[in-house]
């Protein structure tokens, strides 16, 4: 099974970092960020782990972390990716 990652969208990047809790230590450009996302994805890639970006908008994201009362942050992020990386995976989406 592939690895999931958040993945941002340019026109959210600097509201999705405002308010996460840890947003201070994501890049301060959505280019800087894309640019190191990608170079993890090809490190990755060459050592046979195949990543997958799942992209994390606002409104989806604040609603996962109200259901499951946590913090919204770069772990959560993860978290929110894994949950609908995998669930889309088993679906063969």
């Amino acid at each position: 099974m592939p690895h999931f990652a958040p993945w941002y969208r340019r026109e959210e990047y600097a509201l999705m970092r405002e308010i996460m809790d840890d947003g201070e230590t994501l890049p301060l450009s959505f280019d800087e960020w894309e640019k190191n996302a990608e170079s993890e994805r090809a490190v990755a890639k060459r050592e046979g782990v195949s990543i997958i970006p799942v992209l994390v908008g606002p409104d989806e994201f604040f609603a996962f972390c109200r259901e499951k009362r946590i913090s919204p942050n770069s772990v959560t992020a993860a978290e929110f990716a894994n949950s609908r990386g995998a669930a889309s995976y088993s679906m063969g989406l």
